[in-house]
């Protein structure tokens, strides 16, 4: 008894990991993500944003903005636009510990869909300073219309 209630639960458990939710479109390309930059500024204020890049002015334009106050390098990380483009989530200035993170690409049905897990902090957090959570990754460009999905979690303390 002990033995199919631990394979049903494992077999439940493989099935709520496979599943997408519905937000990915079903049978799209799922497109390779590379992490430039993960992290939490201290201290930076800032707007949501939800972004893809697909040229060098543009990017060098959004660094400057997502740097601003920060110990990120004055240069973009190098992109070969031709064929590779960057999406970027950030999140508001959040109160405390917080994550912000593209989970996947997919193109499919003509768009491109990012889907993001936003997980400001839980309420009982505590801290000194405020921060923005940052999430920038390259992947292969497509010229699809990107939309972006957002799941909301919690960073716990």
């Amino acid at each position: 008894m002990k033995r199919v209630l631990v394979l049903t639960l494992l077999a439940g458990l493989l099935t709520a990991a496979s599943c997408d939710g519905g937000k990915a479109p079903a049978g799209g390309d799922a497109l390779e993500l590379s992490t430039l930059v993960q992290q939490s500024i201290p201290g930076q204020g800032g707007e949501t944003v939800r972004q893809v890049v697909r040229d060098q002015a543009a990017w060098t334009a959004l660094w400057a903005k997502l740097r601003e106050g920060s110990a990120l390098p004055e240069a973009p990380p190098a992109v070969d636009f031709a064929r590779e483009m960057i999406a970027v989530a950030a999140m508001e200035t959040q109160s405390c510990v917080s994550r912000v993170t593209i989970r996947s690409a997919v193109e499919a049905g003509g768009e491109l869909v990012l889907d993001v897990l936003e997980a400001p902090p839980a309420p009982n957090c505590i801290c000194i300073t405020s921060e923005r959570p940052i999430h920038v990754v390259r992947l292969r460009r497509v010229d699809s219309p990107a939309r972006f999905t957002v799941e909301r979690g919690q960073t716990h303390c």
